[in-house]
């Protein structure tokens, strides 16, 4: 594992099993992390923060008392130094909503590559008024559980903020997916394009065209089906139609035709 930064790690967590079993974790998989602090409850991490400064905090979600999302309430935005990731054991809708918003999230048991992806991603981090947006815009998406307007995208070089009718489409690529923008330079996610499927399932602009593409059905410009049935997209960007996927795609583009 390549070693990283220096790294001041706040736990939090109702349960002291799941502390201990992370701590011992990073103690012995991750020798630069420093583990400055833990905390049962919100309101105990909120002065563990403002004593120990951590840089990262890894937090779970259902506690007594206050929500893991209720974190960030009791700082205003220039005092958020620190960046979270979501340790849970959560529902299936929670997990879809972290990954809109959230730096990134550990499902319980931690398995020790994805929490060294973690660590890795965190070198990549952007300024801490990012974080603060990034936490509210999960918080509203948690709260309102509506379709999203906009995406927070984890990729080698940091996040990137995307708003989905930029997106043009999103191409599998291993284990990452690259993402098309209308306006802008192409963006690589560290997610494969499965996750972003099932993110954006509830979005009907949204449409799984090929095994290896989910393209926006706004941006669409022609079908062509000369050789093959290729879906034509802004910026000339051609896509091949799955024969299996027609019937759904005529259904999908029903409401656009007149």
């Amino acid at each position: 594992m390549a070693e990283l930064d220096s790294i001041n790690i706040l736990l939090v967590d109702d349960e002291k099993a799941v502390r201990s079993a992370l701590r011992e974790l990073l103690h012995r998989y991750f020798p630069y992390v420093t583990i400055v602090g833990e905390a049962g409850s919100v309101p105990e991490a909120v002065r563990e923060i403002a004593t120990v400064k951590p840089d990262l905090i890894f937090l779970d979600i259902e506690m007594p008392g206050y929500s893991g999302l209720q974190l960030l309430e009791f700082f205003n935005p220039q005092d958020v130094t620190f960046d979270i990731v979501f340790v849970t054991a959560f529902n299936e809708y929670a997990i879809q909503a972290f990954k809109i918003a959230a730096f990134d999230y550990l499902l319980k048991p931690v398995n020790t590559q994805e929490l060294e992806q973690t660590l890795q991603r965190y070198e990549a981090r952007k300024k801490h008024q990012q974080t603060v947006a990034r936490v509210n815009l999960l918080k509203q998406s948690f709260s309102e559980e509506k379709i999203p307007e906009q995406i927070a995208v984890s990729s080698l070089q940091g996040i990137d903020f995307i708003l989905l009718d930029n997106i043009i489409l999103l191409e599998a690529s291993g284990t990452y997916t690259k993402i098309i923008l209308f306006k802008g330079e192409p963006i690589t996610a560290s997610k494969p394009l499965g996750e972003f499927e099932t993110l954006l399932q509830k979005n009907t602009s949204f449409f799984r065209a090929h095994r290896s593409y989910l393209i926006n059905l706004k941006q669409v410009k022609k079908l062509s089906s000369k050789e093959g049935d290729v879906i034509i997209l802004q910026k000339d960007v051609e896509v091949p139609l799955s024969r299996y996927r027609k019937k759904e795609f005529e259904e999908a583009i029903a409401s656009f035709k007149i």
